[in-house]
């Protein structure tokens, strides 16, 4: 069963938003270079000339930047399409982004995805995403317990 909270909070508009907390959270934006998790995708399938520019990608961009960090990481991310990923000859010029997670309390994503698509504005955008970015029009705002959970159900999904 899933539990969700609803959680009020004050700001110019009172808006209301739920939070999913039951542990299924849904995943934006992880690339299998990255990180080797079930729900990665790799970013060769991601980015390719035959993919075309989403349409929405300014209003996805605007929504990712405005997520709750809920899991630091340490450490950054090179860029995967550069031909000296994974090499020790990379530069700063391949420096894509911190490591850390994002959350809508929905959708979980990580930094490097905001950078890509600035950079890649080919990639392909998850339609799934794209759908809960334009029918949510509620500010992103949660608690440090409901952070804290999300981090742990995290945790407890893929650094078994």
């Amino acid at each position: 069963m899933i539990s969700k909270i609803r959680l009020e909070y004050h700001t110019f508009h009172n808006i209301k938003t739920t939070f999913n907390h039951s542990g299924n959270m849904k995943y934006f934006g992880f690339i299998k270079e990255h990180d080797d998790y079930p729900v990665s995708e790799s970013i060769h399938d991601l980015i390719s000339s035959y993919t075309h520019i989403d349409g929405n990608k300014d209003k996805v961009l605007e929504y990712l930047q405005k997520g709750s960090m809920v899991i630091p990481l340490m450490g950054c991310v090179e860029n995967a399409k550069d031909p000296l990923f994974e090499t020790d000859h990379y530069n700063d010029k391949s420096f894509v982004a911190y490591y850390t997670i994002y959350t809508d309390g929905i959708w979980l994503w990580p930094q490097y995805i905001i950078e890509y698509i600035k950079k890649y504005p080919n990639i392909k955008l998850n339609p799934e995403f794209v759908k809960q970015v334009l029918s949510n029009k509620e500010t992103i705002q949660m608690t440090e317990e409901e952070a804290l959970k999300i981090e742990k159900d995290f945790f407890q999904e893929f650094w078994k």
